[in-house]
């Protein structure tokens, strides 16, 4: 209805293109920023979309000649640069989980905090711990945000720049490397008795050893071997006063932008 007001019966193929970004997708731009997107309904706007950019509004259906998929790659790929509807909420929900990343003690994430836990703040993946039964469902999507392709690819785009040390866990945050320690060193881990300490603990400014990692019984010859492979991981890295800040690999200066997971998650749509 709303496109009927321009008279574009008539429209050429460019200008629905143009029509279809700047007016079809511009509508529900407010609720896609914090509502998941019904699969019924972006197939029903998907359609509507489709049958618009080959048909105008002359209500007579015609033959797409391109499929979707290749419609919505950007032109320097070969394609009309449509915005995926899918991919645009997928990437504004994802804005809300990396604002959950930090905590700024923001009135809603405090609300967040008293409903699901502190487990919900500052933690790169929400496990059940802060998933209850009683999770609304906004905060089940929200929660599903980064593992709803079928990989955790929202884990593997973001990464913690040490600073100081102070807000992030030594074994279950990733912080050197691609993983947690408590993943690459899982036995370990099972004999630390610091498994939910900070970095900043475990930082040994004045000793001659500069990490001081407890283990909860002496270690076996061949654990021995692992701690020496820890060590040789951690001893080059320094502390300094900064505060541990994270960043997004997508972005520029490592600051998360919509634009980047958009073009992320779209490649990942297309893949599947």
């Amino acid at each position: 209805n709303r496109l009927g007001t321009w008279g574009n019966k008539f429209v050429s193929l460019g200008g629905r293109i143009v029509l279809l970004n700047s007016v079809l997708n511009a509508i529900p731009i407010f609720y896609l920023s914090y509502l998941k997107i019904p699969i019924q309904v972006w197939k029903q706007v998907r359609r509507i979309q489709r049958e618009f950019l080959w048909g105008g509004k002359s209500g007579r259906k015609r033959i797409n000649w391109v499929k979707w998929d290749d419609v919505c790659k950007p032109k320097s790929e070969g394609g009309l640069g449509v915005r995926d509807i899918r991919a645009i909420n997928i990437s504004l929900l994802t804005k809300w989980r990396w604002k959950l990343l930090t905590d700024d003690r923001s009135l809603w994430k405090e609300v967040i905090r008293g409903k699901y836990g502190g487990a919900a703040i500052g933690r790169v993946e929400l496990g059940d711990d802060c998933k209850p039964w009683f999770s609304s469902l906004w905060w089940r999507d929200i929660s599903s945000i980064g593992a709803n392709l079928e990989l955790n690819w929202f884990s593997r785009e973001v990464t913690k720049r040490i600073g100081n040390g102070m807000h992030t866990k030594f074994w279950t945050d990733k912080w050197v490397g691609d993983t947690t320690l408590k993943e690459r060193f899982l036995r370990l881990f099972s004999i630390s008795t610091q498994k939910e300490d900070s970095i900043a603990t475990l930082w040994n400014r004045n000793g001659s050893d500069r990490w001081n990692v407890v283990w909860r019984r002496r270690l076996f010859v061949w654990e021995c071997n692992l701690r020496d492979e820890l060590m040789l991981i951690l001893n080059p890295l320094i502390l300094t006063d900064e505060e541990d800040i994270w960043e997004w690999n997508l972005g520029e200066n490592g600051e998360f932008t919509v634009k980047s997971t958009y073009e992320l998650v779209s490649k990942l749509l297309v893949e599947r």
